[in-house]
């Protein structure tokens, strides 16, 4: 079974291509140019090195987020319109729950990914990856209270760690190979994958919270409605 993974969460675009028994290719570029420039040239260089055709591909695998809001987008619409074009599977896997999954150690596992003004995506899971704190916006004074009261050895996986992780008590750092370029995990997560496969018109970025723009119309329609009623 051939897997094609892709991961936008963050402002690493990433490609990873599976055999379903080892990983064929694995592309990750960390840059200044928009998900929406890279990610296409990347999948069809992947591709090309292979020998392959996205017709070769049996099942897609999109990081659903949390993450960035655009990032998000152009990921899961390039995903969704392969697998569309392709009448193939498209399996959405928590980016947190894959972050987590860098590791294999029997520590909690802490994985967060930056949601800017001093807050963090996070969760914890034990060494099943069951969730222990559950997958939300937290700042990160919240998320380190929560985090600390566990009183447990918890390795800290992302980009954060390095920011934040002085803020953890019994807090173990895991090295930059571990930390973002997740690609590999969202393999390993969809071969573990048992769900009914979702209808494709179903899956969607997984934001946690409404975008800047949403936020906006909110507050706007709520000033409205009050100056109405004077």
């Amino acid at each position: 079974m051939n897997i094609l993974a892709i991961d936008t969460s963050t402002m690493i675009s990433t490609v990873t291509i599976s055999d379903g028994v080892e990983i064929l290719g694995d592309f990750n570029v960390n840059q200044q140019k928009t998900h929406s420039e890279s990610l296409v040239p990347m999948i069809e260089y992947l591709l090309n090195l292979l020998g392959m055709k996205v017709s070769d591909i049996d099942k897609f695998v999109i990081a659903q987020g949390p993450g960035s809001f655009t990032g998000l987008r152009i990921g899961m619409t390039v995903a969704k319109t392969l697998a569309q074009a392709t009448a193939k599977e498209l399996v959405p896997i928590s980016t947190l729950l894959a972050l987590a999954n860098n590791s294999s150690s029997k520590r909690l596992k802490v994985p967060m990914i930056d949601a800017r003004g001093n807050r963090i995506y996070g969760a914890v899971y034990d060494e099943n990856f069951r969730e222990v704190i559950k997958e939300d916006l937290y700042t990160i004074e919240e998320f380190t209270i929560l985090v600390n009261a566990l009183d447990k050895e918890v390795e800290l996986i992302g980009t954060m760690n390095e920011k934040y992780g002085d803020r953890f008590v019994r807090a173990h750092k895991l090295s930059l190979n571990f930390n973002n370029s997740i690609g590999r995990s969202l393999v390993k997560l969809a071969l573990e994958d048992t769900r009914k496969a979702k209808n494709l018109y179903e899956i969607g970025p997984n934001y946690l919270r409404a975008s800047q723009a949403e936020r906006e119309l909110l507050n706007n329609d709520k000033k409205n409605g009050s100056q109405g009623h004077r």
